[in-house]
């Protein structure tokens, strides 16, 4: 098995710079790193995981750090997606992946200083973007390098995302052209996630543009039952079609209202292609947010420096 004392040999230099230059040490001259690179290359060489964590002060992981949520609550089929993008981009990197996953901001908050601390974790990937987020913060006071999956609170954090406000416009122009809606109703949840909000606005501008349809937002919640809904649908009678700013709000909606046949009927739409939502019926449609290209783009922008922000697409389907 070839060692990198074999390429430092080869190559006439001692081990430590053989292996500052494999890992472009800044004090290694260019063209001494060049031709390590090229030794290494021809002699097939595999740098050890372990000794480049060591030498570099960090660990070979990246953490992953998911929104806080309730024992009962489902898991989200989007951030299944996502992790199946991540952790395909890192296998290419010889990274693993280290999760952190709570039920409150206090357990996740410590969570993560343990991944920094003792792990020596210092590349994180946050699948939530929230205003004032504790995690965030320490991540912004240690100066750690990292990664939101959704549109940030702060303009001067790095992320990945798609167009939200645009997807909100075009999925409401799409019940209005495909189904000839006049008052679609934009269903959401209440946990205020950045998201929902953009998608929402997204529909209140179409909205503001068609004469005589007003916006309808219902937000859900976990104490929502039956006859609170049944109440505001027969209030709001006139509802003809359905956009759900997530699969799982709109599954749950649907859950409250099974035996509701008027609503089976209607026209809807949802974010996220997800198995889950075929169990809604042939009347949904949904838009696919490509999460696993969100997640292997959110690795690739997490090693590269230079570049602040990516846009993924979307699609109606």
């Amino acid at each position: 098995m070839i060692t990198i004392k074999d390429v430092a040999k080869e190559a006439g230099v001692s081990v430590s710079t053989a292996s500052r230059a494999l890992n472009n040490n800044p004090r290694i001259s260019a063209t001494t790193i060049e031709k390590v690179k090229k030794i290494a290359k021809e002699l097939d060489y595999k740098p050890n995981a372990s000794a480049k964590t060591l030498s570099l002060g960090k660990a070979n992981e990246i953490g992953v750090i998911y929104p806080v949520t309730a024992d009962e609550d489902p898991a989200n089929p989007f951030h299944i997606d996502l992790m199946r993008g991540i952790n395909t981009a890192l296998q290419l990197k010889n990274f693993v992946l280290s999760v952190a996953i709570c039920q409150t901001e206090e357990a996740l908050l410590n969570n993560v200083k343990r991944m920094v601390e003792q792990s020596q974790i210092h590349d994180f990937l946050l699948l939530y973007s929230k205003a004032d987020d504790v995690v965030t913060n320490y991540l912004r006071k240690q100066e750690l390098n990292f990664v939101i999956i959704g549109e940030p609170t702060n303009e001067n954090d790095r992320f990945i995302d798609n167009d939200n406000i645009l997807a909100g416009r075009e999925v409401t122009e799409f019940m209005f052209n495909q189904y000839n809606a006049k008052h679609p109703l934009f269903l959401r949840s209440t946990y205020n996630w950045e998201y929902e909000k953009k998608r929402e606005l997204g529909y209140q501008q179409v909205m503001s543009t068609k004469s005589g349809s007003s916006p309808l937002i219902y937000k859900l919640e976990k104490n929502d039952n039956k006859v609170a809904i049944d109440k505001y649908m027969k209030h709001h009678f006139e509802i003809d079609a359905i956009i759900g700013a997530d699969d799982i709000e709109l599954l749950s909606f649907y859950h409250l209202l099974k035996d509701n046949q008027h609503i089976k009927n209607i026209p809807a739409i949802c974010f996220n292609n997800s198995r889950l939502i075929s169990l809604a019926g042939p009347t949904v449609n949904k838009v696919d947010l490509r999460p696993r290209e969100l997640g292997k783009k959110a690795v690739e922008l997490l090693f590269d420096s230079e570049l602040r922000k990516a846009t993924v697409g979307f699609d109606i389907i």
